[in-house]
């Protein structure tokens, strides 16, 4: 089947991985230069509160360091290299961390880009929900109708929505959760489930929400998720997928 004519939409889960290394900003480039328009990014807090674009709580599959994020300042992070060693030796070091104003400014020159921004739990159980909205919030302002915040994390969703952010989607642990109704309450855009805890027999039918899949880069997969009701698919290889190539 032609790639354009898919039931459902690609996102680029944390960049473009599967060549470059995940959340950085060459990753995110790359992948929008292979023509994706959904991205997906993980943001948390360094020591000092500078939200930065990171999924790992520690530091050292990405960077060969030890530490973690929360307990780093930001001119700490700075100075290390997020260009994942172990897949990639030495290819990408150098690379810089990003931080959430480096995506603002990204999504500036994008603006038919939409980023699923994941708030880490890390991040809430060190700062706490009110601190971490502020801080992020802040930041996406100017761009926030290209972001929808994603989340394990149901109450900072909930936080999120009594602030006034409207583009709103739970990351669920459990398929039962799709029809909690804090869930429900939430009227969310979209709905990311991880496709491999997906029961058997299971199918999703609301045209008013996105169901999300994460993730696979196997095209066979991911059109046996859009029987089950997947309108987008998130994949580590953006480009091969969108080219039809996997």
């Amino acid at each position: 089947m032609d790639p354009s004519s898919k039931p459902y939409e690609l996102v680029a889960h944390r960049g473009y991985p599967s060549r470059y290394p995940e959340n950085t900003r060459l990753g995110f480039e790359k992948a929008i230069e292979a023509g994706a328009l959904r991205i997906e990014a993980d943001v948390q807090l360094s020591a000092d509160e500078v939200p930065v674009i990171f999924h790992d709580q520690t530091l050292v599959r990405l960077c060969g360091h030890k530490g973690a994020v929360h307990r780093s300042t930001k001119a700490q992070l700075d100075r290390l290299s997020p260009f994942e060693p172990g897949r990639f030796g030495n290819r990408f070091k150098g690379v810089r961390l990003m931080d959430l104003q480096d995506m603002v400014e990204l999504l500036q020159r994008n603006p038919k880009v939409v980023l699923y921004l994941e708030i880490k739990r890390i991040a809430l159980k060190a700062f706490g929900v009110n601190r971490v909205l502020d801080r992020i919030l802040s930041i996406i302002e100017s761009v926030k109708h290209q972001v929808v915040l994603i989340s394990f994390s149901i109450y900072a969703l909930k936080a999120a929505k009594l602030r006034g952010y409207q583009r709103l989607g739970p990351v669920l642990s459990r398929w039962a959760e799709i029809c909690h109704p804090s869930v429900v309450k939430m009227e969310p855009e979209v709905l990311f489930f991880n496709h491999k805890r997906l029961p058997l027999g299971a199918r999703y039918e609301n045209p008013r929400v996105e169901l999300a899949f994460y993730e696979t880069s196997d095209s066979n997969v991911a059109d046996s998720l859009a029987d089950k009701g997947a309108r987008l698919i998130e994949t580590d290889a953006i480009g091969e997928m969108i080219r039809g190539e996997l």
